[in-house]
């Protein structure tokens, strides 16, 4: 966001922990403190609109629209689709039902850090249901798993079903739209995706091997054997589309909405080809994320399902 925002030419305060990246950005004005005890530090002045990457905790993102109520215009939230009660079970657009309650969970939390930005700011709320957000500066270590993994090549786990969809978007794509709709003030929900039908989960492990190691080797097996045998399959296995419960999922969320406001999607393979250069290139900084940091399939585990349940293909 940070960088987008400079390349526009615009003025900006960035205001975190200093814990990641203290310094990165020397031509921002840089602001150090807890989001939720200490906006008091922020300078004084106004600012055309707030972006807030990261809250989930209802409170601080309710306290933080509060505060810049009356010195901000906008406010642009970025919340996920995980706030869809039927997702991904079910296919969701913007009018699909969220969560209500105070369940202490990712996706409800969400959805109450929606309600109480627009409670503190009403009618003046970008709310950015975003998909998994991949590309450079991606500390989570999603997609970076699967690059290193096809790096290390031999023959690689790829669990059922290969045919699901997968809707990634990409941090620049995002950040630069979220600009955009930020420089006109626009309000609303919209989920940023890639619309469904662009990529399947086969085609996103194959352009991961082709671009870090051709002679990887994709051995497709029983996804929901694999799903039984892992403690945590989101982070032993990320990304993987895997089926809920007995069911093949369907993980579909709308994005005609997003896209009819100007969002643009590059191409798949141009989301793997700039993580991996950016991966490549020593940009993924030690220790960023640690605590949300996905763990990967232990090479053990991975040795004992390919002979248990891969014949290779």
């Amino acid at each position: 966001m940070v960088e987008a925002a400079l390349d526009r030419g615009d003025e900006v305060t960035y205001f975190h922990r200093g814990r990641h990246g203290k310094g990165l950005h020397p031509d921002a004005e840089e602001v150090l403190g807890d989001r939720a005890t200490d906006l008091d530090r922020l300078p004084g002045g106004a600012w055309d609109t707030v972006i807030d990457t990261c809250g989930f905790d209802p409170e601080a993102v309710g306290g933080a629209a509060r505060t810049l109520a009356d010195r901000a215009a906008h406010y642009a939230f970025i919340s996920s689709a995980s706030v869809y009660r039927d997702w991904p079970a079910a296919p969701v657009d913007e009018d699909s039902p969220v969560f209500e309650g105070d369940e202490q969970e990712y996706g409800p939390l969400k959805a109450a850090a929606e309600r109480a930005a627009e409670a503190a700011m009403p009618g003046r709320v970008l709310q950015v249901r975003a998909g998994v957000i991949v590309g450079p500066h991606e500390n989570i270590g999603r997609l970076p798993y699967w690059l290193r993994r096809m790096r290390e090549g031999g023959e690689v786990l790829a669990p059922e079903p290969r045919s699901a969809g997968i809707q990634l978007i990409d941090a620049r794509d995002l950040a630069r739209w979220v600009l955009a709709m930020a420089s006109d003030c626009r309000p609303g929900v919209f989920n940023a995706v890639a619309p469904p039908g662009l990529l399947t989960w086969q085609e996103l492990l194959e352009l991961c091997r082709a671009v870090v190691n051709p002679q990887a080797l994709l051995c497709w097996v029983d996804g929901e054997r694999v799903a039984a045998a892992l403690a945590d399959p989101w982070t032993e296995l990320p990304l993987w589309p895997a089926p809920v419960g007995k069911a093949a999922a369907v993980y579909s969320v709308a994005a005609d909405r997003a896209r009819d406001a100007g969002l643009k999607i590059r191409p798949p393979a141009a989301t793997v080809g700039g993580a991996w250069a950016w991966l490549r290139d020593g940009g993924e900084q030690a220790g960023w994320r640690s605590e949300l940091r996905a763990s990967g399939l232990d090479p053990v585990l991975e040795r004992r399902l390919l002979a248990e349940l891969g014949e290779g293909s």
